[in-house]
């Protein structure tokens, strides 16, 4: 028995389809003439212009000076930028923490991050790729239109109805197969602009060798020996011997002390009271002398302001140069020399040079 031309038709159909399945998914269109109308090129040649898509990913190495620290400080300014924190290893022991993040972030967001980093350490290796998948993804539109084209055509053979059982099958099989085509472009397109939308960045964090920093602790208690030289006596004792009591909030940045030096000998009045002066100020590393990253001889300047009594009540003000002679995580020891302004009814000039030793506690 020969094949009415209906079955016939359904069979060249079938066997054109078959053959674009064989030449890829991206060729459906030349299957049908209704596919091919159906991607036909637009008049306005402005219309075929494509939007750039970039896929953004990256990779850096940063040595700092304390992982611990850093960890939390990247996560907060990674989810402030409108980011994520994918993965989160830290591992090591007190001289050689790491730690391996994986970030996604807002693509103008990547090089506001990387110069947050390059702030808090020394970037060792940095790579920053951008890939464009315009073409990709616009070669996934055109290919799912060309199988729902295709897809709309069979249904359409379908719904007419008086077909044999044999035509029913071979087309409700290659409806499933264009169905199954058109969910995996569409999760690859899902996947590809999910990319674009959010850059990813691989962050390596290693501690610098070397790097010496202070036990994170509730105070830093210290002593100090210090000597006070008024720069202009007038008859009075030039060189005073005492001692300080320190207590460092943070090491370096903030800091009171108590400074009480020995007595004016007394005169033919009778009373003779300690030179003191209590002061609150700070001081900071210079960004090219190690910044307070030595075992050994790291500099540092501050200021300090506070109430001073040298046979009067005075205000004073210091401005301090000093050196860490040893820094351990638990224990530092420095020197400085302060020029001291004690300012009241009567001005006086003065040095103030001493060395202690401050704990963690």
């Amino acid at each position: 028995m020969s094949p009415t031309p209906r079955h016939a038709s359904i069979v060249v159909i079938l066997s054109a389809l078959a053959s674009c399945a064989a030449g890829g998914s991206y060729k459906l269109a030349q299957a049908t003439g209704a596919a091919s109308a159906s991607v036909a090129a637009p008049a306005d040649p402005a219309a075929a212009l494509i939007p750039e898509q970039l896929v953004i990913e990256g990779a850096l190495f940063v040595e700092v000076t304390e992982v611990g620290d850093l960890v939390p400080a990247l996560r907060a300014h990674v989810e402030a930028a409108g980011g994520r924190v994918l993965t989160e290893e830290v591992s090591g022991g007190e001289t050689s923490w790491s730690a391996n993040l994986k970030l996604r972030l807002p693509p103008e967001q990547v090089e506001s991050v990387v110069t947050w980093l390059a702030g808090r350490g020394d970037i060792i290796d940095k790579r920053i790729n951008a890939t464009d998948v315009s073409r990709t993804l616009f070669d996934q539109d055109l290919a799912l239109e060309n199988l729902q084209a295709t897809s709309d055509r069979l249904q359409a053979l379908l719904a007419q109805g008086a077909l044999v059982m044999s035509d029913i099958l071979a087309i409700e099989k290659e409806l499933t197969r264009i169905r199954g085509e058109i969910e995996s472009i569409k999760g690859s397109q899902r996947f590809l602009r999910d990319r674009v939308a959010l850059a990813t960045l691989d962050v390596a964090l290693r501690r610098r060798d070397g790097a010496v920093t202070i036990a994170r602790a509730k105070f830093y208690p210290g002593v100090r020996m210090a000597t006070l030289m008024l720069l202009d006596p007038d008859g009075r004792q030039r060189t005073r011997i005492g001692g300080s009591l320190v207590l460092h909030t943070v090491m370096r940045s903030a800091s009171l002390e108590l400074d009480v030096f020995q007595a004016e000998p007394a005169g033919a009045a009778g009373d003779a009271k300690p030179a003191v002066i209590a002061s609150f100020g700070g001081a900071a590393y210079s960004d090219y002398l190690g910044r307070g990253r030595r075992r050994v001889l790291n500099p540092y300047l501050g200021m300090r302001l506070g109430y001073a009594y040298l046979d009067s009540s005075r205000f004073a003000l210091q401005a301090e140069a000093g050196l860490e002679l040893f820094k351990h995580r638990h224990v530092v020891i420095d020197a400085s020399v302060r020029g001291t302004g004690l300012i009241g009814k009567r001005t006086d000039g003065a040095v103030v040079a001493g060395a202690g030793v401050v704990v963690a506690f």
